[in-house]
């Protein structure tokens, strides 16, 4: 959010360059993972209108999956000590802190993402424990990877509801 610029948002709903101004701001939780526990922290979400379609958009850093407390991160961490069985789905849910059918939500949703990421073919080919190691090798560039899963269905990665849009940020 640091790059974030207002004049640079467009609106992805009408795709109207410089048209979205600030109007308000909410907070809500995150969780993240770290130092080997759970984090909870309270961030402040701006909300912008765009003035062309008169549609009110939340500017969500792409660490953030729309409707989720938890950030990518956290998923990703949890998500991988399961498929290198790094101990018994209890112990992974005791470990993060989660419900074992949110193991098995996130699960789920990784699957189907991994599978319109990869398409079908290369994903039958490719291993999931080495696809998180390949989306968590590179952090730096998570963001732009994750902005292109976006553009391209419309929805953020391990995101479970499709009805959400962002604002680009450069």
């Amino acid at each position: 959010m640091d790059n974030f610029r207002i004049e640079d948002c467009v609106c992805p709903r009408c795709g109207a360059r410089h048209s979205c101004c600030p109007y308000d701001s909410y907070e809500r939780y995150l969780i993240a993972y770290e130092s080997g526990k759970p984090v909870y922290y309270h961030i402040n979400i701006l909300r912008v209108f765009c003035q062309s379609c008169r549609h009110p958009h939340a500017i969500l850093p792409e660490i953030i999956i729309p409707y989720g407390s938890h950030n990518i991160l956290f998923i990703l961490a949890v998500l991988r000590d399961y498929y290198i069985h790094s101990g018994s789905i209890q112990e992974i849910c005791d470990k993060y802190q989660i419900a074992v059918s949110t193991l098995y939500q996130w699960k789920h949703l990784f699957q189907k993402h991994k599978q319109l990421w990869l398409g079908l073919l290369e994903d039958a080919a490719t291993k999931a424990s080495d696809f998180l190691d390949f989306l968590t090798g590179f952090l730096p560039g998570l963001s732009q990877k994750l902005k292109h899963f976006f553009l391209s269905h419309d929805f953020s990665f391990l995101q479970g509801v499709t009805k959400t849009t962002h604002c680009a940020s450069p």
